[in-house]
């Protein structure tokens, strides 16, 4: 071999060895960049973990004192519906009494008897038994 071919070839190995070279520096260089991406993809994760344990703590926190709240009102709402249907049995002896008082009290006044002036017939006078008594009547039967 002469000596330009020796320099050709040592010239070809070195120009190999150095793209190799630099292939190998950015192949590292690469994987570097990868690790660093995926440890902060790590650390992002790990932080999106805490902060949603803390927001789940929270809302479970929420939904215990909602259901409390629910089951007190609960409680609440059959108190008063019990309450309801016992004062609505109530008014409904209260007016049951009231509409037999009144009977009893209609019963017991004597009646006026009157004389039609125009045809001579007989009806019931309305001095003790006026309109305001009827009506009386008329809203305790409702």
């Amino acid at each position: 071999m002469d000596c330009s071919t020796a320099n050709i070839n040592f010239t070809m190995k070195s120009s190999a060895d150095d793209r190799r070279l630099r292939r190998m520096i950015s192949n590292r260089e690469s994987a570097r960049r990868s690790r660093m991406r995926k440890q902060r993809h790590l650390e992002d994760l790990r932080s999106r973990v805490g902060r949603l344990r803390l927001e789940n703590s929270a809302v479970a926190e929420r939904i215990a004192a909602i259901s409390c709240r629910c089951t007190v009102i609960s409680h609440e709402n059959k108190l008063f519906k019990a309450e309801a249907a016992a004062l609505s049995r109530r008014l409904f002896e209260i007016r049951q009494l009231l509409f037999l008082r009144q009977l009893d009290c209609l019963s017991s006044l004597p009646a006026l008897v009157s004389v039609s002036s125009s045809g001579g017939g007989v009806g019931v006078g309305t001095g003790y038994l006026g309109s305001t008594n009827e009506q009386s009547l008329a809203s305790l039967m409702a």
